[in-house]
């Protein structure tokens, strides 16, 4: 396996959507940095790999860059039943980990969702290995035999006009574990630093060099659907591999 793979194109076969990159200046400084990221995580990080995923569709958006590292035995647990789970199943897995234990009725009345679609996500998760069913009860396995992914990294890129990137790398905290914004000014303004702290976002900064200059709040993992969709989305493509 390879320890970098790099999700830039579309791929229908594991559910993944991506938007073409406009050419440009901060095209370039996204491939710069990504090239940077990857070289670092090569030498700092000996146990896991990296999966980067460039402006994937999600339901907010098409964030610049996802960077998530990842366990290698995420294969270990993979299965025929678990490709055929989809946002509506993840959304119902999510929803569980909130919960030590629940049963059918607490599910379809807190979700309000019909009872025929709950009841065949359970099922699924349920042939997938995600979830236990005890006492009429249904809980998530250990996280650790279901989640394979350790760092999920959001980047929203944008040149000069750095305030503008506030609003989504922000709602990148949703799925992310770390959340920054990409800047090519070399020395932000002392109130944008503060700004930044302010919401937990990180700020890296390019000058003739990358420089991290506000450390993103840490969010624990998994934190909506989301995660678990790019977490099945590097399972996907390393078993078509």
């Amino acid at each position: 396996m390879e320890r970098i793979i790099m999700l830039r194109e579309n791929n229908s076969e594991i559910g993944l959507y991506t938007r073409s990159a406009t050419l440009g200046e901060e095209y370039v400084m996204v491939e710069q940095f990504i090239e940077y990221y990857c070289t670092k995580f090569m030498r700092d990080n000996k146990k896991n790999n990296l999966a980067v995923f460039i402006e994937p569709r999600i339901d907010s958006g098409f964030p610049d860059i996802v960077l998530a590292s990842f366990k290698p035995t995420i294969l270990n647990n993979w299965s025929y039943e678990r490709e055929a789970l989809d946002v509506s199943d993840l959304k119902l897995l999510s929803y569980l980990c909130t919960t030590l234990n629940t049963n059918g009725e607490t599910i379809i009345s807190k979700l309000g969702l019909p009872e025929k679609q709950t009841l065949k996500s359970l099922e699924k998760l349920l042939d997938a290995k995600f979830v236990v069913r005890h006492n009429k009860s249904w809980k998530t396995r250990n996280i650790c035999d279901i989640f394979s992914i350790t760092k999920l990294v959001a980047v929203e890129a944008k040149m000069n006009n750095i305030s503008k990137v506030v609003e989504q790398s922000f709602l990148n905290t949703r799925f992310a574990s770390h959340s920054y914004a990409l800047t090519n000014a070399a020395n932000p303004h002392s109130g944008t630093i503060q700004m930044f702290s302010k919401y937990g976002i990180g700020l890296y900064c390019k000058g003739k060099q990358f420089k991290k200059i506000v450390d993103a709040k840490k969010y624990i993992l998994p934190s909506s659907y989301l995660s678990f969709q790019f977490n099945e989305w590097i399972g996907k493509a390393l078993a078509v591999a």
